[in-house]
């Protein structure tokens, strides 16, 4: 009993934004950059190239960030194209879905106490939220389609899963939070069915 009360009160009440910090997850950033990276929710497509950055990742699978310089690219990727217009100390996560591109501005995550868990939604018609797994007590509230939510949370063991309005969509585990970390957890159409990727984010050494 005493655990179940203890779990909400460490999860809840954790939302914050951070920006403008010279780094990102420990590693020294350019200053001068923008920041990329790529998920793949569908198979083939082939490589993105973003400017002289060549991304490709495998079917729900998501790069590092990459730093590219701030300018207008046209992305072209199984048929579907993009603009990006990247500003500087920016990050973003594109996202290469059946239905098209996905694009999100993503927060920085600064607080070296805490760990960050960002959920997106890249299913087509369905909303989504991170619980934990037994369904109790929700991480990061519903997002709809083409959006994303985020929570810092202190760095404990915990369980988690993505549930929908019919109930458990996915189990994700214990992502092993650490702090300092940020965590992505995308919901994406699988071949057959709904499948979660959670995957601690990076930024490349280049």
């Amino acid at each position: 009993m005493k655990r179940r009360g203890i779990l909400p009160a460490i999860l809840l009440g954790l939302f914050s934004t951070f920006a403008g910090a010279d780094t990102l997850y420990g590693t020294q950033a350019p200053k001068d950059a923008a920041f990329v990276r790529v998920f793949r929710a569908m198979d083939g497509g082939g490589p993105v190239e973003v400017g002289a950055r060549r991304f490709d990742p495998p079917r729900g699978g998501v790069t590092p960030y990459r730093p590219v310089l701030p300018d207008i690219y046209l992305l072209s990727a199984g048929g579907q194209e993009l603009e990006l217009i990247p500003k500087v100390r920016r990050y973003y996560t594109l996202a290469l879905t059946a239905e098209g591109w996905r694009v999100f501005e993503d927060v920085e995550h600064t607080d070296p106490a805490r760990a960050q868990l960002v959920l997106y939604d890249l299913l087509p018609g369905q909303k989504v939220e991170l619980r934990t797994e037994d369904g109790r007590t929700v991480v990061v509230a519903a997002v709809g389609p083409g959006e994303a939510g985020r929570v810092n949370v202190n760095p404990v063991p915990v369980r988690l899963g993505v549930f929908g309005s019919a109930g458990k969509l996915a189990a994700i585990g214990d992502p092993g939070l650490r702090r300092g970390a940020s965590y992505s957890v995308f919901v994406f159409q699988g071949r057959s069915s709904l499948e979660a990727l959670c995957a601690r984010a990076e930024l490349a050494q280049e």
